[in-house]
């Protein structure tokens, strides 16, 4: 029985060196790539569902009411749930009286009645301390984050029900209103409140994206000089969308000629000095 020399031990783990490097040549890359890849698709997938989410609800944004600061860093907007049609007039004989109220713009009123049954979704439900909104223009005297404005065009909501007929819902507001500008179709919103999305903190450090991108809710709507909240408004809701950004760049344009808007979003998101960039446009309809 012939046993190992000291030689062939040595060649031996010799051969299996040079075969391990070579496998490392051939492997470590493969899997590199792989992780690569894999931390890449985390990345995107981050910011396409924030994206997403974000476009979603610009959609839903009250005509005329979406607004950035000079940084391009935050952007508000009143979210709406539902909307319709208000009664204009009674369907009467004159002067045989009925039962139906419409809304009147000649005196401040608190109780009007909707022409038709508004949708009823989940996410459509409409409840107390919901505001009612009629010809959002945005300006001075038709703005709906004027609520402290002598003619204000929105109402709080105190109570929601059926109509005077069958068909039709009945809106009660806190207190009496008297909308400043009629609606051409007759058309008002009902709106959630207010939300702001924010890029805090946007930078890089460590091959990292420093910043996060936040959503605030839940908090009062205010006027504050045509700018949104740059600072998490007391009461809000905080919750985060994305982290690690590096570039954000959040706008907005009006198209008066088109009677739309357009919300642009770009996000870079940085990790192990990768970065993945994406841009979406979500258009707003501003016809009030």
């Amino acid at each position: 029985m012939k046993g190992v020399t000291l030689i062939e031990l040595v060649v031996v783990i010799v051969v299996l060196g040079i075969m391990g490097a070579i496998a490392a040549i051939i492997l470590v890359p493969a899997f590199d790539s792989y992780f690569a890849s894999q931390r890449r698709a985390g990345i995107v997938d981050l910011a396409d569902t924030a994206l997403r989410r974000m476009t979603r609800e610009v959609r839903l944004a009250l005509p005329n009411s979406p607004r950035v600061d000079a940084s391009n860093q935050f952007l508000e907007i009143l979210l709406t749930k539902n909307g319709g049609r208000y009664r204009a007039f009674n369907d009467d004989d004159n002067p045989v009286a009925t039962s139906e109220d419409p809304l009147d713009f000649g005196a401040p009123d608190s109780v009007f009645d909707t022409l038709g049954i508004l949708p009823s979704g989940t996410d459509q439900q409409v409840q107390v301390n919901d505001y009612v909104v009629i010809h959002n223009l945005g300006i001075t005297g038709a703005n709906a984050y004027d609520v402290g404005a002598a003619r204000p065009n929105i109402a709080q909501i105190s109570a929601f029900g059926l109509g005077a007929l069958a068909n039709e819902n009945r809106i009660t507001l806190a207190a009496a209103t008297q909308f400043p500008l009629e609606s051409p179709g007759r058309r008002f919103f009902v709106v959630s409140g207010p939300v702001t999305y924010a890029c805090i903190g946007v930078g890089s450090a460590g091959g990292d994206g420093t910043g996060t991108l936040r959503r605030w809710s839940g908090y009062a709507i205010q006027l504050r000089g045509g700018l949104p909240p740059t600072a998490l408004p007391a009461g809000a809701t905080e919750s985060i969308l994305a982290n690690n950004l590096s570039g954000c760049d959040l706008s907005y344009t009006a198209l008066p000629q088109l009677s739309r808007g357009l919300v642009g979003v770009r996000l870079a998101i940085t990790r192990a000095n990768e970065t993945v960039t994406l841009y979406y446009e979500a258009h707003v309809n501003n016809v009030p």
